[in-house]
């Protein structure tokens, strides 16, 4: 789905328009990601499987846009045990600028079992746990992808160089 087509859908206005979801783009989340940019690729993969699925997709997409609604760098602030305490503060977060169901409170606080111990009640906070999940993977990925990629570049120059060292030698055999 096209970002732009996503943040036409009148549903989420309210929140990607609010100065303090917007502030998610300041903070990493996994590798180079920003939590903005993990948040938005979670809703909109949630709003497709959702609809394909004929679940609340409303509940699903806004859930997802606020399951890590927490406004702070995991890795050198916030508190201790991060990825179990981050669901309560982002609904906490939520729940202080925005109107939020009941689905939605459920998508928030469970999203990240089976680490947090309640299962998710509704259709939609597992098609939200599951699709945080994938995302994640895909994220970490990118990083993983992006290092090999300087390892690559960084050993291929060694090797270049090392074969334009060696390579007068392999003529004169």
């Amino acid at each position: 789905m096209e970002t732009k087509l996503f943040e036409s859908l009148p549903f989420v206005q309210d929140i990607l328009s609010h100065p303090a979801f917007n502030t998610l783009k300041n903070f990493a989340h996994h590798g180079t990601i920003s939590c903005y940019q993990h948040t938005i690729a979670v809703a909109q993969l949630a709003y497709q499987l959702s609809r394909l699925l004929h679940l609340d997709y409303i509940a699903a997409t806004r859930g997802a846009l606020l399951h890590d609604f927490y406004m702070y760098n995991w890795r050198t602030g916030g508190p201790r045990l991060h990825g179990l305490r981050h669901p309560h503060i982002a609904l906490n977060n939520a729940a202080k600028h925005f109107d939020i169901s009941k689905k939605e409170k459920d998508i928030i606080l469970k999203h990240m079992w089976p680490l947090t111990p309640i299962p998710p009640r509704y259709g939609e906070s597992w098609v939200v746990t599951f699709v945080d999940k994938i995302v994640s993977l895909s994220d970490y990925a990118r990083v993983i992808k992006d290092k090999m990629a300087a390892v690559n570049i960084y050993f291929y120059h060694k090797l270049n160089k090392l074969w334009r060292a060696i390579a007068p030698f392999q003529s004169e055999q």
